[in-house]
């Protein structure tokens, strides 16, 4: 498995696809799915991360990819590689604020993985998108951290954060980011 940041080119279908297949019936008779919302938003937030890492934080874990070799591709000069599976994908940004606090909140806006995998692996998936959003909070100088779930199933879910130091209050998830910096290094 590799992480990546995702690209505009690259990883919005993948991203799409995983969101709508493994999660978007968790929102049906509420919300009115779009795709192309969806997909113009993602794509939009994808290239801003190119030019600007501090707004907002998309990264995508796929499987790595095969070596290429010299001779492969003296053999086959059009060989184009396959597309790599798409494990999972998180979604961090910046900008949140409570009513009774000046402090800056960095917000997950997802954190998906395929729910194909094993539960092993999902666990494994969900705790390295946690480390990605307390390094970036920290990196940008985000004083809190909040992660939250509009998932029927969201106590596996809080109970990796609050195994991590969170203060997990039903689907909401809070924890200051040196705090988390602190967990994080004695891990």
């Amino acid at each position: 498995m590799e992480w990546t940041l995702a690209h505009p080119l690259h990883d919005v279908e993948d991203i799409v696809n995983l969101a709508d297949q493994n999660y978007g019936s968790e929102i049906e008779g509420i919300l009115t799915r779009d795709r192309n919302v969806f997909r113009h938003r993602l794509t939009v937030a994808t290239t801003e991360q190119i030019f600007n890492k501090s707004r907002e934080f998309i990264a995508v874990c796929r499987e790595k990819p095969l070596p290429i070799t010299e001779n492969l591709l003296k053999k086959r000069p059009d060989w184009e590689p396959p597309a790599l599976r798409l494990f999972g994908f998180c979604w961090f940004d910046r900008g949140g604020y409570t009513t009774y606090s000046n402090e800056e909140i960095s917000n997950a806006k997802f954190h998906h993985v395929d729910l194909s995998l094993s539960p092993r692996t999902r666990v494994l998936l969900v705790n390295q998108m946690i480390d990605q959003h307390i390094l970036w909070a920290n990196n940008y100088g985000i004083p809190i951290i909040c992660s939250t779930s509009i998932r029927a199933e969201h106590d596996g879910f809080m109970k990796i954060h609050k195994k991590r130091g969170f203060t997990v209050n039903g689907s909401y998830a809070w924890i200051r980011t040196e705090k988390a910096m602190e967990c994080l290094t004695n891990r």
